[in-house]
């Protein structure tokens, strides 16, 4: 996985600009607990590749995920399975399985990227692997506009640990992970990494309080 999200995926992805946006988790909240109607809406908008969609949209069905009572980061039987099936390159059911994911969370960065890798091998169509590219690249450059992993405040926010490798991998193009430590102020995961041309630096920050917080509930 790490080769092919290096060497392929990297070149479909933009990098993230110097300037930082600010992500307004409360009013995201806020939106998914009071006014689902709205919400849901935003994600069939995304489930459709509107292209009228920005930023804010993608964040809101991103992180929105988060507090949605149905939310099953970490423990999750079909995300099991489907690093199973994308281990031992099952791609007939790991196109299924991932399929499956999408229906109850449609920002599974696991399910699209093996939806990109089983589609293209499983011969679907070239439209049906660029609505996964689109949905995958969005959701990666929207992560990069909030954050630059640089340090505690300028972490990138996730819903989920398994989505820290899609940012080193395909959004940075890191060649090799060396360790991994906790910031005990902020509570970030930083990951130690050997500096590239793209990426000089050796930490990367990562904040999943979100996960942790989901997963406490």
């Amino acid at each position: 996985m790490k080769t092919f999200l290096t060497t392929t995926l990297f070149v479909i992805l933009s990098l993230a600009g110097n300037a930082q946006s600010l992500l307004d988790i409360a009013t995201i909240q806020d939106i998914v607990v009071n006014e689902r109607d709205y919400f849901n809406d935003v994600v069939e908008l995304y489930r459709s590749d509107d292209p009228y969609l920005d930023i804010n949209d993608i964040a809101m069905v991103y992180y929105g995920q988060a507090f949605l009572p149905e939310f099953k980061a970490g423990t999750d039987e079909n995300e099991r399975l489907l690093k199973e099936y994308s281990a031992a390159n099952n791609y007939v059911e790991a196109y299924r399985t991932a399929l499956k994911i999408m229906e109850y969370n449609p920002v599974s960065l696991n399910a699209l990227f093996n939806l990109l890798i089983s589609s293209k091998e499983l011969g679907k169509s070239e439209e049906e692997y660029k609505s996964y590219a689109t949905k995958y690249t969005a959701i990666l450059d929207m992560i990069a506009t909030y954050g630059n992993g640089r340090s505690g405040e300028t972490a990138y926010k996730l819903i989920t640990p398994d989505d820290q490798d899609y940012i080193l991998y395909g959004k940075l193009g890191v060649k090799r992970v060396v360790s991994h430590e906790l910031d005990t102020e902020t509570l970030c995961n930083i990951v130690i990494i050997e500096p590239t041309a793209q990426v000089p630096t050796r930490r990367i920050y990562f904040d999943l309080k979100l996960y942790l917080e989901s997963t406490a509930r």
